[in-house]
């Protein structure tokens, strides 16, 4: 696109603000920043670009995601320059999303086929560059698993795990993807203030993005910030797991993380040590079923998380495909007379819910066999296929 389109309009004096529009269209200018904006995909129609979601801040700090319709983006698409200022009007209003949502307003935007987003000239226009959620262990852990709000987290670096970690960029060729998921993934812990560890799972262009500016960093960094990240379940623990948004931040990137880097420093000797009830490991490697049933055997009660690559010789749903539980404890709920009983809660009446749980038998490199119990998430994928192969 030319520049002499890219020129902005005289500048005007007065500007709406995201809190003060009503209604269902706004006519009136808006002065705003691009903070971020990333591609809308439908994975479940073979990765079909959906349209283009942004973050936008206004001269009152007020965030707000707005999204342009793929069959619109060739209007704007050309001029979209994350932390440039442009004005905007003649747009849909609409209700903030209720699942994936990135900012906490009342209100949503839709560009319309009238929608006009001008580049403002470089000034000094007075509005943040940079605007961030940030939650604790417990608020993640609230709204685990339900695709709801994607906050921002920044923390300590206490774990980074991942393949070719330290060696050349692998973004010279795109990540390999099996299904529907890249199979590029780096997987760290961060330790925020309050003490506890969290996981956090980088997946694809994320991790590759990751990966590069790691492996290319003279100096590590010792606090990351990382955005509009997911609370998923992974095995017994809640993790943090990058999407298509994220982004990454290094010590002296922006304020937050500069401002974390020096609370680290003039509390060294204060940083608190792990909680008891945090969901960190100390080492994550891969092992064999011979070397997990040792640890087992002689190591001290502990918990630790390994890598296990084996081969599902059979799956033996003896005990069921999955069992009705109890919605407070997850236990097993008993069969009475006229109602179901959890003996672990003394009620009866209890609503049950499905939980899956089945055993399968798993051959390793070794040819050792062993037999794992497998739960929820992952059994639900496990019976989800089944159920499509017959």
């Amino acid at each position: 696109m030319s520049e002499s389109k890219l020129q902005s309009h005289p500048h005007r004096f007065t500007f709406q603000i995201f809190d003060t529009i009503d209604g269902d269209f706004c006519k009136e200018d808006v002065l705003v920043r691009l903070i971020h904006f990333w591609e809308a995909r439908n994975f479940k129609k073979g990765n079909m670009l959906m349209g283009i979601e942004l973050l936008l801040i206004d001269s009152k700090s007020n965030a707000v995601q707005a999204y342009i319709p793929a069959n619109r983006l060739f209007r704007h698409e050309g001029r979209l320059k994350s932390n440039s200022v442009y004005t905007l009007n003649n747009f849909m209003i609409i209700p903030t999303k209720k699942v994936y949502k990135v900012t906490d307003h009342k209100h949503g935007i839709v560009f319309t086929e009238k929608t006009s987003m001008v580049l403002e000239p470089i000034g000094d226009h007075k509005i943040d560059e940079q605007k961030f959620r940030f939650r604790n262990y417990e608020d993640f852990a609230s709204i685990v698993d339900t695709n709801a709000d994607l906050f921002d987290v920044i923390g300590q670096v206490r774990l980074i795990v991942g393949d070719n970690i330290h060696s050349p960029s692998t973004l010279e060729s795109a990540p390999q993807v099996e299904g529907s998921r890249s199979s590029d993934r780096v997987f760290l812990h961060l330790q925020l203030k309050d003490g506890q560890t969290i996981r956090i799972y980088l997946w694809g262009t994320i991790a590759a993005l990751f990966r590069e500016r790691w492996n290319e960093s003279e100096v590590k960094p010792a606090v990351l910030l990382i955005t509009i990240v997911n609370p998923k379940t992974v095995g017994p623990v809640m993790a943090l797991s990058s999407t298509s948004s994220t982004r990454i931040f290094f010590d002296n990137d922006v304020t937050e993380t500069k401002q974390y880097l020096t609370w680290l420093g003039d509390n060294g000797h204060k940083t608190p040590k792990i909680a008891s009830s945090s969901s960190a490991v100390t080492k994550l490697e891969t092992v064999t079923i011979q070397e997990i049933l040792q640890f087992l055997q002689n190591e001290n009660p502990q918990e630790a998380s390994f890598y296990c690559f084996g081969t599902i010789l059979d799956i033996q749903p003896q005990y069921g495909w999955y069992y009705i539980s109890c919605s407070k404890c997850n236990n097993k709920l008993e069969k009475a007379d006229t109602s179901m009983y959890c003996n672990y809660c003394k009620e009866s009446n209890n609503i049950g819910v499905i939980r899956y749980r089945f055993e399968i038998r798993v051959c390793d490199k070794n040819k050792d066999v062993e037999t794992f119990v497998v739960l929820d998430s992952e059994a639900t994928k496990i019976a989800g296929r089944r159920a499509a192969d017959v």
